[in-house]
This record gives structure tokens, C-alpha cells and sequence, in this order.
């Protein structure tokens, strides 16, 4: 498994990621090998008993705290290693929001409220937390694979999501070069149809609708009286009466959804923006595995020519999904949100070191062996899940070694004087974001 060529380019990640550390950057870089290496999620505090982090304890909180991390080097570094999609097939990145819930954190600020499902009944609820949205690429059809590329924090001044969405592609488009394949980009029903058409991306862009969105054809000629007319017919996506005619269509025989039946429609717009329009799509299943009647899924299509494929609309959403995965990963095994951070810019650096993490487990797969558990299956070489990959890094550490420096004791901190008592920390309430009207 130890291929020589493999092994220089994870050393060769490793050390341009420590280069992207500033300030702290032997602790910060230990303490990602911590992640790395630890069997479960983990506290800063216990992080720092990892054998890899050859700091005390006290060194976790001060190289999150004054450390800093290059974010424009961290981007580009991830660049640099985007694996090359095969012959005939575009890359897909998949932007989504998460968040890092923060509840009891009343000396914490920029929290703010957010959605968050709950166990039991009543299903859902909402909770103080920092918001986090992540633009990811997904290497695989299938798996569990995600490579971040970006990572904004959207406190309460932010833009609606669709607007950091649009910063995000845009910014990350502008640093890949022209022979650059152009993406595919798969988003939910957060964001709005409207703004990603105007925003004239250099990208497609594939966005779940929801079931009671309302749009505008194109009008019809001018017949030279009165004012020309600026919409045309509604499309109603709950009015079947509405939709005429198809202008293409496609079906095939699945072995899980029975028939699907693709239908689109060109050249739909919103009422507020005539002039960028899109294609809706509708997708019917036959049947759902575990569910009852399937109802239709609605896509926008906004961006190039549609495919030649139509359902590999739908297939390229489905792999959306994907990102779930890895936030769930990422909270419950790589320890993200098990930290207890004050200041949202030490929660920043932390995040964009969990990306790094990300990608060090990527580059490691074709040079680890499978590390599983007596009741799981074994899964071939090209099929390793993050989770394996973690369990045998511990044992890759140990041949890679580490750009990071050997501690220096530098004695002992003389503490507090007699009679020093710091004030209280300022307390801050939870922000609420004033509700969106853009169409």
C-alpha cells in the first residue's frame, strides 16, 4: 500500500499546509494530527493527549486562540490538489449550510437563531448556534467523499444564502484557470431561483424548487398595440393545468424507483427578473423504497444547454446528499463542534483546519490499509469510507513524520499577581436575521 508517489504528495500536502499556518503553527498543526488520530471526538483538552501533539494542553487553546491561518494559501492549496474529473463527466460541487449550535454560550457573539431537528416529537426547533456554509466538491458518484474548497461563516450581518452561495462560486471560479472544466453546482430550496439567474454565473447550477413556486413564461410576440406585455402564461408547479406540453422529456427503467419519467420546460423566469431565465425540470418515480406515493421532485436548470441526459439532472442533485454525510462526520468524529470556543474568528481558524483534515484523509486512501471492525464488511481499496481512513492514520503518521517543530520548554507562566482578578466576559444576546423579501 505504501506507493512511493502517494506517499510524496500527502508529505507534499502536509508541508504546504504547514506553510499556510502563520502565528502557532507547530500547535496548529499537531493538533490536526490529533483529530487525525483520535478514536472519537474529543475536547481541546483531551485532543492534547494525543500522542502526536507533543504540547501541553494549555498549547490547544492558545494556537486557536492567537494562532492564525492563511485562508487565501488554504484555498489555493486545495486547488492545487482537485482530482481531475474522467473523460466525459464535469465536476459537482454541492454548497450547503450547517451550523455549529452554541446554546448555553451567552458570552459567545455573532450566534444566531437556526434550524435544528430534533429527536422525538415535536421534529424540528431552533437553536442559538453559529451558521457555517461550505462549498465542497464531490469526487465520487457514489461514497461518502467530500473535498472542501471554501468555508464562510454568515453571522447576523450576512446576506440571505443564495447570495453567500453566489460569492462563494464566484470567488472560487475566479481563482481556477480556463482549462478549468466548468462545474456543476447542486443546491436545496433555501436558495432562491431568481437571484442565482441573475447572478450569470460561470457555472450550472441544478436547485431544488419547492412544490408551490409560481413562475412566468415568455410572452408571447408583440402585435403592435399597446404596451408590449413582459410576462407571459403562469407555470404553477402545483397546477397541472398550467404546464402545457413539455418541450423535452425522458423515461427509463430503474431498479429501485421503478419507471422515471424526466419532463422540462424552457425558458421560465420569475416575476422580477424577465430577462434570466431557466428551465424547470420535474422528475416522477414510479415507487419509493419505504414510502408511500411519490410526489415529483421539481429542479431549475440555469446555466449552459441542458444536458443531452435529462436524468442526469436528477442524479447530479441525489449526490448533493453526500455533503450530510460528511457534516455529521465532521461534528461527530472529527470533534468540529465538540470544541468549546468564545470568539467566532477562533471557531474560523478551527473550521478551516477541520477542512485541511478533510483533505489529508482523502490523499491518505490509496496508501492506508483497511482498519475495520469485526461486524463490518470489507470494502475494496477504491471504496474506503473517512471513517476507515481516520481509524489507519494513526499508523501513516508514523512514515510521513511532520514539518512541525519539537517543542521548546520555555519554564513556567509566573501566572496571575495577589489580588488579580479578571472581570467578567461580556454576555450577548442571540441575534435574529430580519426576514428575506428578494424574489
Amino acid at each position: 500500500m505504501n506507493d512511493p508517489k502517494q506517499l510524496a504528495r500527502v508529505r507534499s500536502f502536509r508541508r504546504e499546509l504547514y506553510d499556510a499556518l502563520g502565528l502557532r503553527q507547530d500547535s496548529l498543526f499537531e493538533l490536526m494530527d490529533a483529530v487525525l488520530t483520535a478514536p472519537e471526538r474529543r475536547t481541546l483538552v483531551r485532543l492534547s493527549l494525543c500522542p502526536c501533539f507533543r504540547r501541553r494542553w494549555s498549547s490547544t487553546c492558545d494556537a486557536l486562540a492567537d494562532g492564525t491561518v492563511d485562508v487565501a494559501r488554504l484555498r489555493a492549496l486545495f486547488q492545487a490538489y482537485v482530482p481531475r474529473s474522467a473523460p466525459g463527466e464535469r465536476p459537482l460541487w454541492v454548497v450547503d449550510g450547517t451550523h455549529w449550535p452554541r446554546p448555553a454560550a451567552g458570552t459567545s457573539p455573532a450566534r444566531t437563531w437556526e434550524y435544528r431537528p430534533l429527536p422525538g416529537k415535536p421534529q424540528q426547533g431552533v437553536v442559538p448556534a453559529w451558521a457555517y456554509h461550505w462549498l465542497v466538491q464531490v469526487p465520487e458518484p457514489e461514497g461518502s467523499w467530500v473535498l472542501p474548497l471554501d468555508v464562510q461563516p454568515r453571522g447576523p450581518t450576512a446576506e440571505t444564502p443564495t447570495q453567500v452561495a453566489i460569492d462563494q462560486i464566484a470567488r472560487t471560479r475566479a481563482s481556477q484557470t480556463s482549462e478549468t472544466p466548468r462545474p456543476v453546482v447542486a443546491l436545496d430550496s433555501a436558495h432562491e431561483v431568481g437571484q442565482l439567474a441573475q447572478a450569470h454565473l460561470e457555472a450550472d447550477v441544478v436547485v431544488r424548487l419547492a412544490k408551490n413556486r409560481v413562475f412566468r413564461r415568455t410572452p408571447q410576440p408583440y402585435s403592435g398595440r399597446g404596451r408590449p406585455h413582459k410576462h407571459g402564461p403562469v407555470f404553477k408547479l402545483q397546477d397541472t393545468s398550467t404546464h402545457g406540453p413539455a418541450d423535452r422529456s425522458a423515461s427509463l427503467e430503474h431498479p429501485v424507483y421503478g419507471t422515471v419519467t424526466v419532463e422540462a420546460w424552457t425558458r421560465l423566469h420569475v416575476q422580477d427578473a424577465p430577462a434570466a431565465p431557466f428551465t424547470v425540470v420535474r422528475v416522477q418515480v414510479e415507487h419509493l423504497l419505504h414510502h408511500g406515493q411519490p410526489m415529483p421532485l421539481w429542479l431549475a436548470w440555469i446555466g449552459g444547454d441542458l444536458p443531452e441526459d435529462l436524468h442526469q439532472l436528477w442524479r447530479w442533485y441525489l449526490r448533493r446528499f453526500t455533503v450530510e454525510h460528511a457534516f455529521r462526520f465532521a461534528k461527530q468524529s472529527l470533534s468540529w463542534t465538540t470544541v468549546r470556543l468564545r470568539q467566532p474568528l477562533t471557531a474560523d481558524r478551527w473550521t478551516w483546519l477541520v477542512a485541511a483534515v478533510f483533505w489529508q484523509l482523502w490523499l491518505a486512501r490509496p496508501v492506508v490499509a483497511e482498519q475495520r471492525l469485526p461486524w463490518e464488511r470489507p470494502r475494496p481499496a477504491e471504496r474506503l469510507t473517512p471513517g476507515r481512513i481516520q481509524r489507519a492514520f494513526g499508523g501513516l503518521l508514523a512514515t510521513l513524520g511532520t514539518p512541525a517543530r519539537v517543542p521548546q520548554p520555555r519554564g513556567k507562566s509566573p501566572g496571575r499577581r495577589p489580588g488579580q482578578r479578571p472581570p467578567l466576559a461580556p454576555r450577548f444576546p442571540v441575534a435574529r436575521r430580519p426576514r428575506s423579501t428578494a424574489a
